[in-house]
């Protein structure tokens, strides 16, 4: 079995949910705020994105639903994930303050 260490594999880039939209090398450590940021615009996108092609495909532009409807699932995945991770952080939060008192 041949182990590489992790430095010789680069640097990690999600896929899911938060793919990074571009496939410009990393350039040095991303901050917390940035990568936050990245996520909630990827969110973002996909909900306008699902939103436009449901209006495309009630206007007949788009005649094929699946691809409405796989834009749509992955909009409502992404949301439920970013409320999922939000709640968890308020929760680890508020167990903090806990354990200071």
């Amino acid at each position: 079995m041949d182990i590489t260490s992790a430095a010789s594999v680069g640097p990690l880039r999600p896929n899911t949910p938060f793919p990074v939209e571009t496939d410009a090398p990393v350039e040095g450590p991303r901050t917390f705020g940035e990568m936050l940021k990245n996520a909630v615009n990827t969110v973002n996108g996909r909900a306008i994105d699902a939103d436009n092609k449901a209006l495309q495909l009630a206007l007949g532009e788009i005649e094929d639903t699946h691809e409405v409807m796989l834009a749509m699932e992955k909009a409502s995945i992404s949301l439920q994930l970013t409320m999922e991770i939000r709640n968890k952080v308020i929760e680890a939060y508020q167990e903090i303050l806990r354990q200071a008192l």
